[in-house]
């Protein structure tokens, strides 16, 4: 089943409310949510990219992949009680997906704890309170 937060992602005068799959392989050295073209469009940076925007390489399970990293997206948890602090996100645009993935960074920075990946189900560290996956 895996772990599925709703997050909200805001790009300049932009946001929409999303749901991502929480992905530990999905590793970096700052946190970054990966989207596909679809969801690029509807924030804007699709497929007229914004000035700044990195074109990278990076590697995932089925290979390599072209990406484009722009800076200054803002990411936030929401569950049913509230919406966490935004988070400053690279926002990760991939044409080889068709789901959100938020990486290991962006999982700490919003004390995600995975307590049973199988069943779907989560935490936020410090609370007692288990989650169950979005759908």
């Amino acid at each position: 089943m895996g772990v599925r937060v709703r997050i909200r992602i805001e790009f300049r005068d932009r946001s929409l409310v999303t749901i991502a799959l929480v992905n530990t392989g999905f590793e970096g050295d700052v946190p970054e949510v990966l989207v596909p073209p679809h969801i690029a469009s509807e924030l804007g940076v699709w497929p007229r990219l914004p000035d700044g925007t990195i074109v990278e390489t990076y590697k995932s399970a089925s290979g390599l992949m072209r990406v484009y990293r722009i800076k200054g997206a803002m990411v936030s948890l929401i569950s049913k009680e509230k919406i966490y602090e935004p988070i400053e996100t690279y926002l990760v645009v991939s044409e080889y997906t068709d789901i959100v993935l938020i990486n290991d960074q962006l999982i700490s920075k919003m004390n995600i704890i995975i307590e049973d990946p199988a069943k779907g189900l989560w935490r936020i560290r410090g609370e007692k309170k288990i989650r169950k996956s979005e759908r």
